[in-house]
């Protein structure tokens, strides 16, 4: 432990914010050149996945309220890229569809994770490393949270 534990630099918590942000700033420029915003490309990360899904799943999924994720898919579908469509059975639900211009930007975004390498120099096998430790402090966390909870 630490000899001083409430030094700003010594928290866990500030050090993940601290990457956090280095890596959405690496993410910018490469973004930038298919026109999209971190958030955005969240989004359409899902979309590729999913094809259609419903706007709380999406929201459940990238674990932002749907406040935040109204003006995210406001923009993406103002852009072209998803639609949305009334669920059949309950006309109160939402679905987003990935468009045709969505599939499009989807083939201009498989240089991304390349970029990404060049600019960080993180090779695959760290890169793995880093994904697997970052899955691991986040199950501990969220087990944590589930007892805090109680």
């Amino acid at each position: 432990m630490y000899s001083n534990p409430l030094l700003l630099n010594h928290q866990l918590c500030f050090r993940l914010y601290k990457t956090s942000r280095a890596i959405i700033r690496i993410y910018k420029p490469i973004l930038e050149k298919i026109g999209l915003t971190y958030p955005q490309y969240l989004v359409m990360l899902v979309m590729w996945e999913e094809e259609i899904i419903d706007f709380k799943a999406l929201s459940h999924k990238l674990e932002l309220k749907t406040g935040t994720l109204t003006p995210i898919i406001q923009k993406l579908e103002k852009l072209g890229y998803i639609t949305k469509e009334k669920h059949q059975r309950d006309q109160r639900r939402i679905h987003l569809v990935i468009t045709e211009k969505g599939w499009t930007l989807e083939k201009e975004a498989q240089k991304i994770p390349e970029a990404l390498t060049v600019a960080t120099g993180i090779d695959y096998d760290n890169y793995l490393k880093y994904v697997k430790w970052l899955d691991e402090l986040g199950d501990v966390m969220n087990e944590a949270n589930k007892k805090q909870k109680g």
